[in-house]
């Protein structure tokens, strides 16, 4: 039985992505015989010129703008209307593997818990890769994912989160939890928070080492924001991801404890990390009233820090 999958690309002016990123679309999508695929490009700079471009050299690719500029946000109401059962959310500044639609499709489409599989991004000349399993840490109120590198090629690895931009997502799933959330705006972390909810509803994730992307890093968010600020944003995510997520028994507690004693002293280690924290702390607020009407987990942190990283295997989780 045939799947259907939407290629979702989310792009900002991005001809000089999209003429690279295309091509390989076209190939891997060739190459993808058990699977019936479609494309969609969503345009957040409303530039005509590389609406042209994408109708003019793909014409079969449907290409919408969207209202505004929201960033990775601007997709959730574009995915609501998908009818694909899966999707597979791609930035512009990429490039695909010819093997990658089968090596993540045949794994989604046999595990209905599966909530998404995730890419090996490589570098742009692939010479190295720049996306592990990822795994969790909680330590006295404080929460952290980390790449776990060792041996990460050997077999398929259950991880925290998905790349917003590098992997395949049940649809339905990503619809009933609604989308990466805006509390994360401008950009980064909506992913992680995305993952991490998956996990607390009963939903798996899983990397695999052989579905590859090879990745522009940074060609999209460096035109857009400076180094500083782009920090600072990352740390105030992660901030309210911790404060929004975490179920670690006592973890609030001990946030909420020792968050005055870490923004008096951050300022003389880390000023970006001080400056994140204390551009948290408007919407601190809005994370805890998320984090009260999340219906109750399925897993607690404790349990998922034991999951991640350890091999996945279909025939162990029928």
């Amino acid at each position: 039985m045939q799947k259907l999958c939407t290629l979702l690309i989310l792009t900002y002016k991005g001809k000089h992505h999209l003429e690279h990123l295309l091509p390989t679309v076209k190939t891997a999508t060739d190459n993808t015989s058990d699977y019936k695929t479609d494309v969609l490009i969503v345009d957040n700079g409303k530039d005509e010129t590389t609406k042209s471009f994408v109708k003019n050299n793909f014409p079969d690719y449907r290409y919408e703008f969207s209202p505004v500029n929201d960033y990775l946000f601007s997709l959730n109401p574009f995915v609501e209307k998908i009818k694909s059962e899966f999707v597979f959310i791609l930035n512009d500044d990429m490039k695909l593997h010819p093997d990658v639609l089968n090596q993540t499709l045949s794994i989604i489409s046999k595990d209905k818990n599966l909530f998404a599989v995730t890419c090996n991004v490589r570098d742009w000349d692939d010479t190295y890769t720049t996306a592990f399993p990822r795994k969790l840490y909680i330590k006295r109120g404080w929460m952290t994912s980390k790449w776990e590198k060792e041996n990460y090629e050997a077999c398929l690895k259950h991880t925290l989160y998905a790349g917003g931009g590098a992997a395949v997502f049940r649809t339905k799933a990503f619809n009933k939890l609604e989308g990466f959330d805006s509390l994360f705006r401008p950009a980064y972390v909506e992913d992680l928070d995305l993952g991490h909810r998956a996990w607390h509803a009963g939903y798996k994730i899983v990397y695999n080492p052989k579905a590859v992307l090879f990745h522009r890093e940074g060609g999209t968010i460096h035109d857009q924001f400076k180094a500083d600020k782009l920090t600072q944003n990352i740390y105030k995510n992660q901030i309210l991801w911790m404060v929004k997520n975490g179920n670690f028994k006592g973890f609030l507690l001990w946030f909420l404890l020792l968050l005055p004693y870490r923004i008096l002293t951050t300022r003389s280690v880390n000023e970006n990390s001080n400056k994140a924290l204390l551009m948290s702390l408007p919407k601190i607020p809005t994370a805890l009233i998320k984090r009260f009407k999340k219906p109750k987990a399925y897993i607690n942190d404790k349990q998922l820090i034991k999951i991640l990283n350890t091999e996945y295997s279909y025939e162990t989780t029928k």
